[in-house]
């Protein structure tokens, strides 16, 4: 099995699109031979042995793709970008018999053109599977794709009274820049002055060096730099302070009570629905959240046990990290019905 992947990623875009499908890749690499599409930003992330990346031709994409598509002889073509190009879609279907499969993605004429559709963030927190024509949809945590190591780390997860190691996880761009705002209400949060905080830091973050100059003097905080070992880090936390994107989803998994500062809006309709569940405390979009309302959540939820110990119980349920194996089992599915 020949398997395309295009998927873009950088300060602008985030990196959620390309780490979710070099994890997948990770996951199909002993089975198929892959070829990632994606943009300059994502080149030297997407770099291994296993696989070949191509930064795609984006003034002629679609004569691009098309042409790979024939001279690879490529199965599946999976796109994980910012709106799949329906007209390209189009032309895939009517010149080629490879399947397409779309992630997060709610464009009715891309999906109508589409063989698969999976949605394990922009589905609801109930996942469920269904039929769009002739397009089979797959939605909610069920199919979101966390790196085997979430599993593990779930199992040996227990929540301790006392909160002594947080992190602060916003995304691997941060392009709000809520770092700095966590960093200046962490300031004004008497608790966090003995605690162990670890800073997760994108490779497509800018702010690296500033956030380093920022906290050189307080030797409790630490910046981690693009770990690949997030399922590790996070399973030292006792609580966290997440974005609403893919960091949301792990700290569930795990059962790490988290707090919530979405980057954009789609964020904040994912952290709403978590927080209606008790699985989260949710404040909307990070650059809107008053300065004093950060605070005061920050000290609630590295104080309380009580409310710790409430989100934890109540995420767990939602998230059980084997999401990768289920869209690994429908893509072999796609595959073999093909042939």
């Amino acid at each position: 099995m020949h398997v395309g992947i295009v998927a873009d990623g950088g300060y602008e875009k985030g990196m959620g699109h390309v780490v979710r499908m070099k994890r997948l890749a990770e996951e199909l690499k002993q089975r198929c031979l892959i070829t990632f599409y994606t943009n300059q930003e994502s080149e030297s992330f997407l770099q291994e042995d296993h696989w070949h990346v191509i930064v795609k031709q984006d003034l002629q994409l679609h004569e691009f793709i098309l042409r790979e598509i024939k001279n690879k002889k490529l199965d599946l073509l999976l796109f994980d970008i910012l709106g799949a190009p329906a007209e390209l879609l189009t032309k895939i279907k009517a010149e080629t018999d490879a399947k397409i499969v779309l992630f997060e993605e709610k464009n009715p004429k891309a999906i109508e053109q589409s063989d698969v559709i999976i949605n394990g963030i922009y589905g609801d927190i109930r996942s469920g599977v269904y039929d769009q024509g002739n397009t089979r949809i797959y939605e909610g945590p069920d199919y979101l794709i966390l790196h085997p190591a979430f599993q593990a780390a779930r199992n040996d997860y227990a929540l301790k009274k006392e909160s002594r190691n947080i992190v602060v996880a916003l995304g691997g761009s941060d392009p709000k820049q809520l770092i700095f705002k966590v960093l200046a209400a962490a300031d004004q949060v008497p608790a966090m002055k003995n605690k162990n905080t670890m800073f997760v830091m994108g490779s497509a973050s800018p702010h690296q060096e500033a956030v380093r100059r920022r906290i050189q003097k307080k030797p409790q905080y630490t910046v981690i730099r693009q770990t690949n070992d997030m399922a590790g880090v996070m399973k030292q936390a006792d609580a966290a302070i997440v974005a609403g994107g893919i960091s949301l989803y792990e700290a569930i998994c795990i059962g790490v009570p988290c707090l919530v500062l979405s980057q954009v809006e789609h964020q904040t309709a994912t952290a709403k629905l978590f927080a209606e569940q008790g699985a989260v405390l949710d404040l909307g979009l990070g650059e809107l959240v008053l300065d004093e309302t950060l605070i005061h959540q920050m000290s609630r939820l590295i104080s309380s046990y009580p409310l710790r110990l409430s989100l934890h119980k109540g995420g767990r349920p939602l998230v059980d990290g084997k999401g990768i194996k289920r869209v690994t089992a429908i893509l072999q599915d796609l595959y073999d019905r093909k042939v």
